[in-house]
């Protein structure tokens, strides 16, 4: 699906200037990050990609100019949300939520640590998985996941930092579980 998008953006008749971006550049650039961002909400790869093409085709309906490449990726990253969560509420009613899928993954982390961080994470309170999934997961500064979350910079800053302390605890409890069962 993702290659139907591309050759939709590099086909598109009219589309205009976007910010010394075209289509075709718009969609190599953003194409992982706003799957990636997708399967982190719906899970499953079938829906990732009718979110991928929402936001892209929203993208292309409506011509749009951006201060930057920042807010650019903002844009795409608030739209992506959206179109995941507008998802989710439809068929909230019949489907269970599967475990939580981390797109990055560390390299020095062993499969039980990766397993660790995936319960916190799920553990987190949603405002705090979000700002801190956009902040580390996706690269954001604090002002755009501000942006992208509608809330005050100082708010996330509250939100990463109490994010971070209750990651820190769950994982410092898994930790200790580990060593108890040794």
């Amino acid at each position: 699906m993702r290659k139907i998008c591309s050759s939709v953006a590099t086909n598109r008749k009219g589309a205009g200037y976007y910010n010394q971006m075209d289509a075709e550049t718009v969609v190599l650039t953003y194409s992982d990050m706003v799957y990636r961002i997708a399967m982190r909400y719906v899970k499953q790869a079938a829906d990732a990609e009718d979110v991928y093409s929402e936001v892209f085709l929203r993208y292309y309906r409506k011509p749009r100019s951006f201060e930057s490449e920042e807010h650019r990726k903002a844009w795409l990253i608030k739209v992506t949300i959206n179109c995941a969560k507008d998802l989710f509420m439809k068929r909230m009613p019949y489907e269970e939520l599967e475990e939580l899928q981390i797109a990055a993954e560390e390299p020095g982390l062993q499969r039980e640590e990766l397993y660790d961080l995936r319960r916190a994470m799920e553990a987190l309170k949603p405002d705090y998985r979000e700002a801190i999934s956009l902040y580390y997961l996706d690269g954001l500064s604090v002002k755009h996941v501000a942006e992208v979350l509608d809330k005050p910079e100082n708010t996330v800053k509250s939100l990463l930092m109490r994010g971070r302390e209750q990651l820190k605890q769950a994982l410092e409890a898994a930790d200790a579980a580990e060593r108890r069962r040794k």
